[in-house]
């Protein structure tokens, strides 16, 4: 009875105390790479509509290539890295430069610097429920974010990527305005696609565009160079 008891006690000591350890907390950093070198190719479908011009829905098509380059500080004492931006009409011709933004990626939060306008693109840990203003740290409206469908997979033309997160930004519809943004990133390698679409349209009709810009960001390539 003496055995029995002691290894009763023992065996519930060690229960007790493994759910006294606390859980590890998983951030989400590998969803925005900051390391040197690390590149994303995209294909860019660029169209603005208005039914007042000619042609009424003038559309572009071009790709562009970001690449993490050097470290810098930045004035809050934050370590920043410079994102090189190229841009070409085809992937036949030569990669010409288009121009330079700043990420930076702390405990808390994924920033990017674009157009001298700073958004905070995602927040860490990464979790459903949680929701935040992407343009906190500029001069423009408010703009609610949340993550939906997290680590998740996404197919993408022909390649699944096993692991995803969907930055929801805006999705709303009324009779005279349809707006939906939303950015997907992809472990190790950050946005793999991107929507913009920012339209005046016609009786509740998404398809029936009277005005307005809509982009759309789909990654065709990637790695470090």
């Amino acid at each position: 009875m003496k055995l029995f008891s002691v290894i009763f006690i023992i065996a519930f000591g060690l229960i007790a105390c493994k759910k006294d350890e606390p859980k590890s907390i998983y951030y989400g950093y590998e969803f925005f790479p900051v390391h040197e070198g690390h590149f994303r190719v995209y294909d860019v479908v660029d169209i603005f509509h208005d039914v007042a011009l000619d042609p009424q829905h003038d559309t572009s098509r071009y790709q562009i290539k970001e690449v993490i380059a050097e470290n810098l500080v930045d004035g809050e004492g934050d370590t920043i890295q410079k994102i090189r931006r190229y841009w070409r009409e085809s992937d036949t011709l030569a990669w010409e430069i288009k121009d330079i933004w700043t990420q930076k990626r702390t405990k808390t939060t994924g920033e990017v610097l674009e157009e001298n306008k700073r958004m905070i693109k995602l927040i860490f840990a990464i979790a459903y429920e949680r929701s935040w203003d992407g343009n906190a740290l500029n001069n423009l409206d408010r703009l609610e974010y949340y993550y939906d469908e997290i680590y998740e997979p996404y197919q993408l033309d022909a390649v699944e990527f096993d692991s995803t997160v969907i930055v929801e930004k805006e999705n709303f519809s009324s009779f005279i305005d349809y707006r939906r943004q939303y950015d997907v990133y992809a472990k190790n390698i950050g946005i793999i696609k991107s929507v913009y679409k920012v339209l005046e349209i016609d009786n509740a009709d998404t398809l029936d565009i009277q005005k307005g810009p809509e982009i759309t960001y789909t990654l065709v390539d990637y790695g470090v160079e």
